[in-house]
């Protein structure tokens, strides 16, 4: 398995770059759009790859400039109907974390922007992806805990706008999602 590669960009074409190695190999490797705009020929550059195997027995060879966004596709790729060019796709239109943001609001719209992504598979994306992603930090964005506070309090009744609502006023010092419903139940008997 290729963990990473490391290199010299070579040329920069519409989803993937070439990257000259060291050893005098030249790889092709699909990337985002995001990525493919931020680099220019000659830079050096590192990416974390993913090699796919397709059923047609074509190999492709996938990379990222994090292990988080390397992580966030694999996990991307491994749901029903999604395969490595609908996750690519998805990583090229939507950052990272606004994409992380995106799931946990679960804003559907956001999803559907993505070419060969409807209804059906953004609920797909939102349903599997949702209790994967960890700790959204800074920002106004909603952590792990967070999204079990607002879980918890729908389930208890409340609307999802209330528990939005509350985890925004939970103090960042309690840590935890037990503390932080219990701080939130206290807030709403107020």
């Amino acid at each position: 398995m290729i963990f990473s590669i490391f290199g010299k960009i070579k040329f920069i074409g519409e989803g993937f770059v070439a990257i000259d190695t060291a050893g005098g190999t030249s790889y092709q490797i699909y990337t985002t759009d995001i990525f493919c705009r931020s680099v220019k020929v000659g830079q050096s550059t590192e990416l974390f790859t993913y090699l796919h195997i397709s059923r047609e027995e074509t190999i492709n060879l996938y990379g990222f400039p994090s292990l988080e966004e390397l992580d966030f596709f694999k996990k991307l790729n491994n749901i029903p109907s999604i395969g490595p060019k609908s996750a690519m796709n998805v990583l090229s239109l939507i950052k990272l974390d606004d994409l992380k943001k995106a799931i946990i609001n679960e804003s559907y719209e956001t999803l559907t922007k993505v070419s060969g992504i409807g209804r059906k598979i953004a609920e797909r994306i939102i349903i599997e992806m949702k209790g994967k992603i960890k700790n959204l930090s800074a920002g106004g964005k909603e952590t792990n805990d967070d999204a079990a506070v607002v879980d918890a309090l729908v389930n208890l009744g409340y609307s999802i706008s209330q528990a939005r609502e509350m985890v925004r006023k939970i103090p960042d010092d309690i840590v935890g999602a037990g503390k932080r419903v219990k701080e939130a139940l206290k807030m709403l008997g107020r």
